[in-house]
């Protein structure tokens, strides 16, 4: 009993829940050597797996899933979308529209050999990507916060995204209620956990389930999801 407890508990102190400039989070932490990242968009009849309860019957015990960015009719990706090494939605570049997508820099997050990472769009390679979902905006860049995030915005929602910690490892946030800004969630990257480059990836529709805290998010309407596996 006393093995299974500790077993238990390394598995679950990855997962986090904190409260942070009065907001509360939940959050986890994955080590990319150790734990396997893939993506989902179709599933073997090339149709979307939508939910995030879909993508779990396929995956044995995942840590998480969560979806991976904005999607269009049809729940088709916006921007870039690589599968096991494979372009099946090319990179979008464009400017000046609206949505929270096209508040420029927006960026990618992907893997490869060498571990996860997030970029901005200008600054992506795709040589040797496995996996990679494009979304936007970013939330950091280079540490910095996003130029057009305003402290006190009254622009406030439900927020999930994706950072690089700096030893390499990855951390999945997202807010417990809908009055989180764009600032303040950036701020939690920055500030608590460190990462250089962050990336927002959905709004009020985000869903994310987490085998501890968040066992029963397994709902969604969504275009790409995340998932990570022990390997």
């Amino acid at each position: 009993m006393k093995i299974l407890f500790t077993a238990l508990l390394l598995l679950f102190s990855r997962e986090l829940t904190f409260t942070y400039h009065q907001q509360e989070y939940d959050a986890i932490i994955i080590d990319p050597s150790k734990e396997q990242i893939r993506m989902h968009w179709l599933d073997d009849k090339g149709v979307p797996y939508k939910s995030i309860a879909s993508v779990k019957e396929t995956l044995k015990q995942p840590l998480l899933i969560t979806n991976g960015g904005m999607f269009q009719a049809g729940n088709i990706p916006v921007g870039l979308y690589i599968e096991e090494g494979k372009e099946l939605r090319p990179l979008d570049t464009a400017q000046n529209k609206p949505g929270n997508f096209y508040l420029l820099p927006n960026g990618v997050f992907y893997t490869d050999k060498l571990g996860a990472h997030v970029t901005t769009t200008r600054q992506f390679n795709k040589n040797g990507v496995i996996y990679a979902t494009q979304s936007g905006p970013m939330l950091v860049i280079d540490g910095k916060i996003h130029p057009m995030f305003k402290e006190g915005s009254a622009n406030v929602n439900l927020r999930s995204g994706v950072g690089i910690l700096p030893d390499g490892k990855v951390v999945f946030v997202i807010s417990k209620s809908n009055q989180t800004n764009f600032y303040d969630f950036a701020s939690v990257f920055k500030e608590k956990f460190g990462c250089k480059h962050a990336l927002y990836l959905d709004g009020a529709i985000s869903g994310m389930y987490l085998r501890g805290n968040r066992k029963d998010d397994l709902g969604g309407d969504f275009g790409v999801m995340i998932s990570v596996t022990s390997r």
